[in-house]
């Protein structure tokens, strides 16, 4: 009995012993579960995704060029922007003014500012440049200096930026897009000279002194897009050699004064030889803002 008892102990301990020694299956855990081992995986590199104006140098992929055309009377700016990339760029401008021109003396004295008397329209230009191609302003100056005088002949320097925000869509500095160039404004008119402008409002007086060809000049008066005094006749007290005292008295029509722009005088005589104007010299009577 003993026998059989001990024979029945060793066969149920026997089938313990194989239950806790047998193989049993785990089920996965998910990854990032929060129970168990965390199963590491390799994430994938990130993809470099081209934001626009995402090139830090975009903006030195844009050149700013000048170039200046002096005459006896007047200069001409050249402005223009060429996209050297093999891509296409579109820059930005936030308002109607596209660019700004400083002149400074050879003391580096600003003596003419092209927006100082100007009115541009708020709105924003975006300008598309494809691979090569140039974007071209011309700008006249007629030697005036911030008070609308006629700036004396000598060594200049002209410096042109242009007013772009952003390239791209990517902000930029101010005057990023900038240039600068020298140049020489030419001996002044041979025909009028201490021009000055007294008066307001309609109402001016001009006085200087002239020399001219059997002592007949010329003046007329612009607001910056038509006549409003048409070309007049005005004769000197004697003619050339001699310089010879003159007044104007000049009436503007009320309902042609500008309310936003300038009046500018016209002085000049003309050839003798074809009628053309000769020794035109400009002279601001009023700005208007």
């Amino acid at each position: 009995m003993r026998k059989l008892l001990l024979v029945v102990l060793v066969f149920v301990m026997s089938l313990f012993i194989m239950s806790g020694c047998g193989t049993t299956t785990e089920e996965a855990l998910p990854v990032n579960s929060g129970g168990g081992e965390k199963v590491e995986t390799e994430t994938p590199p990130e993809q470099n995704i081209e934001e626009p104006g995402g090139d830090e140098n975009v903006v030195e992929k844009l050149q700013t060029n000048l170039s200046i055309k002096t005459g006896e009377n007047e200069a001409i700016f050249t402005i223009s922007l060429k996209n050297t990339s093999e891509d296409t760029v579109k820059v930005t401008i936030p308002s109607g003014q596209k660019y700004e021109i400083v002149v400074t003396d050879a003391n580096g004295k600003e003596v003419y500012r092209y927006s100082i008397d100007k009115m541009f329209i708020q709105s924003i230009e975006e300008i598309e440049l494809k691979p090569g191609e140039e974007k071209v302003w011309e700008e006249p100056w007629e030697y005036t200096s911030n008070d609308g005088s006629r700036l004396a002949a000598g060594e200049y320097k002209a410096i042109v930026f242009l007013t772009a925000s952003e390239v791209n869509g990517q902000q930029i500095e101010n005057n990023a897009l900038q240039v600068e160039e020298s140049f020489s404004i030419p001996e002044g008119n041979t025909a009028f000279r201490n021009v000055q402008v007294l008066g307001e409002n309609g109402e001016y007086k001009v006085t200087g002194e002239v020399r001219v060809f059997e002592a007949t000049f010329f003046y007329a008066v612009e607001d910056g897009h038509d006549y409003v005094i048409p070309e007049t006749v005005q004769m000197a007290s004697e003619g050339a050699p001699a310089w010879a005292p003159f007044e104007i008295n000049i009436t503007i029509p009320k309902d042609k004064i500008p309310t936003n722009g300038a009046l500018i005088l016209h002085l000049y005589e003309r050839s003798a030889k074809d009628g053309s104007i000769t020794n035109l010299y400009y002279a601001k009577l009023q700005q208007f803002q």
